[in-house]
């Protein structure tokens, strides 16, 4: 702990960083009413803090008030100059400081609202919808999709490609669900197969994403199944704002190919991103056209595109990550508004994969789950309501009685 002196009177704290955050200095509850909203710089001797205070605001003070007592955030904006000492991680300080609880550091983040590295942190549906406006209006000319993750450390990563023994078996899980769902898949095309699939919790190359900022608000807060609380457990929002014209659709070229890629075995994809890098760089096409998986990939699109032109093809379209809207072929994609993001190839030696690259992602992160989803339901937004089963209707039903 850090001894903060004021006016003869002792504060103590420590000091908390993120690389998602920011850095913050944060006391336990005193008696000590801080007059002034910012400060200059601490000045540091052991563990011993003094504060300079000017016009100029490098912290900004965030205070919670309980009675007589009072507890303090001081928000590093851009003072670079404490750099020598500790630090505690976020998770540390979730699982060693007893001074201070969880639900306190929550409070004051919340309440900061925009971190001075551009994320937003909110607490209730009321800040969550400003934030959401805020950002519509720096981007107007873009289409935005919405992902929300129950914890921020999550990553834009489909369920395919976390595990190798995933990707190195995608065609075989393929034609195996396929297979077992014949009579219902076998006239459908590759994107609303992997749909299909993903839906049933296959591993896919599909990342579910919304068009409706307020299921993914909910997504954040529901708690996956046998989830164990870990740290602070702040959830998040993923804002990725897209350029209109590279949105893409189930019935488009783009998302024929990348979809189809589904089907190849794995030697040849492999071939077929090793080919596709070759001939960019050393710009010549007709290293991947002559290679015998470019030949089985064609084979393949044919099935699907009969009039498929290779002189209107790109390599670098089976590589990079789109938006795709699909079509509302189940309860649940229209109960949320659903969308996914459909990647490409990867290095199936090393597991590495081209990033969605869009105009902007922008991050929301959520605390006070709890209290949100109570607030969603009033707005009718629920497990009964984003996953229109029995499983769970019966769940919400429970809840809404407990």
């Amino acid at each position: 702990m850090f001894k903060l002196h004021f006016d003869n009177q002792i504060l103590e704290g420590v000091f908390v960083y993120d690389s998602d955050f920011g850095s913050f200095f944060i006391t336990k509850w005193s008696t000590v009413d801080l007059p002034f909203l910012s400060i200059n710089h601490f000045n540091v001797s052991d563990n011993d803090l003094y504060m300079v205070i000017n016009e100029e605001a490098n912290y900004k003070i965030y205070s919670l008030k309980d009675e007589d007592k009072f507890m303090y955030l001081f928000v590093n904006q851009h003072d670079e100059r404490i750099k020598d000492i500790e630090y505690l991680s976020f998770d540390d300080f979730s699982n060693k400081v007893s001074d201070i609880s969880n639900v306190c550091f929550k409070a004051l983040l919340a309440s900061v609202t925009h971190l001075p590295n551009g994320n937003y942190v909110i607490g209730n549906v009321g800040d969550y919808i400003k934030a959401i406006e805020e950002l519509k209006r720096k981007y107007p000319l873009c289409e935005a999709f919405y992902r929300g993750h129950y914890s921020y450390k999550y990553t834009l990563v489909p369920s395919l490609y976390r595990k190798k023994k995933y990707y190195d078996n995608e065609s075989y899980m393929y034609m195996d669900f396929k297979t077992q769902f014949y009579n219902e898949l076998s006239n459908k095309k590759y994107i609303e197969i992997l749909t299909t699939m993903q839906h049933y919790k296959m591993p896919t190359r599909l990342l579910d994403t919304t068009s409706n900022p307020l299921v993914a608000l909910f997504m954040a807060c529901d708690k996956p199944q046998n989830y164990k609380n870990k740290g602070l457990g702040v959830g998040e929002v993923v804002v990725m704002n897209e350029a209109i014209r590279n949105v893409k659709y189930s019935d488009s070229n783009a998302t024929t190919l990348l979809s189809s890629l589904a089907v190849l075995e794995t030697n040849y994809k492999q071939e077929l991103y090793e080919k596709i890098l070759e001939s960019k760089e050393k710009n010549d096409p007709s290293i991947y056209k002559n290679s015998i998986a470019y030949k089985r990939f064609v084979a393949e699109i044919q099935n699907e595109l009969p009039y498929f032109d290779e002189t209107f093809f790109t390599p670098d379209v089976l590589l990079r990550p789109r938006h795709v809207k699909v079509g509302m072929i189940n309860e649940r994609i229209i109960a949320q508004s659903g969308s996914f993001i459909l990647f490409g190839l990867c290095n199936y030696v090393t597991g590495e994969y081209q990033h969605l690259n869009t105009v902007s992602k922008e991050r929301i992160f959520i605390v006070h789950k709890e209290y949100i989803e109570e607030q969603l339901n009033m707005l009718n937004i629920n497990s009964g309501t984003m996953y229109p089963d029995k499983d769970h209707i019966s769940v919400s039903i429970m809840k809404s009685y407990e």
